[in-house]
C-alpha cells in the first residue's frame, strides 16, 4: 500500500515505530506496505489514528485528507436547526469565494 508508505515515511517512522504503535509485529507492516497482507478493519483504524487521517484516505478510496478539527466544525452545523445552518453556510461560502478571490489576486 503505496499510501501506508508514503504516511510513515512522511511522519518519520520505521515500520517498527508503526508496528509498536498499533500492536503488530513490524514483518506485519512490511507486509502490508508490499501488499502481501491485508489489515483487519481494526489495524486499519489503529493505522489511521496514527497518521490522523481517515480510512477512506489511508485505502485510497479519496486523496484528499479533511483536518479533524473542520470535520468536528462540521458534524456541530449538521446538528443545528436547518435555518440557522443555511445562514451559517452562506456566510462560509461567502467567506471562501471572497478569502479564494483576494488570493488569486495577491498572487
Amino acid at each position: 500500500n503505496q499510501r501506508l508508505v508514503q504516511l510513515r515515511k512522511e511522519h518519520n517512522l520505521s515500520q517498527s515505530e508503526l508496528a509498536k504503535k498499533i500492536g503488530i509485529h513490524a514483518n506485519v507492516v512490511g507486509r502490508y506496505e508490499r501488499g502481501e497482507a491485508k489489515p483487519s478493519i481494526e489495524q486499519v483504524l489503529k493505522i489511521a489514528d496514527v497518521f490522523d487521517v481517515s480510512m477512506d484516505y489511508l485505502t485510497g478510496k479519496i486523496d484528499e485528507t479533511i483536518e479533524p478539527k473542520l470535520i468536528k466544525q462540521m458534524i456541530a452545523l449538521q446538528q443545528l436547526p436547518q435555518k440557522e445552518r443555511e445562514h451559517i453556510l452562506f456566510a462560509i461560502e461567502a467567506l471562501v469565494r471572497d478569502t479564494t478571490t483576494r488570493l488569486s489576486y495577491a498572487s
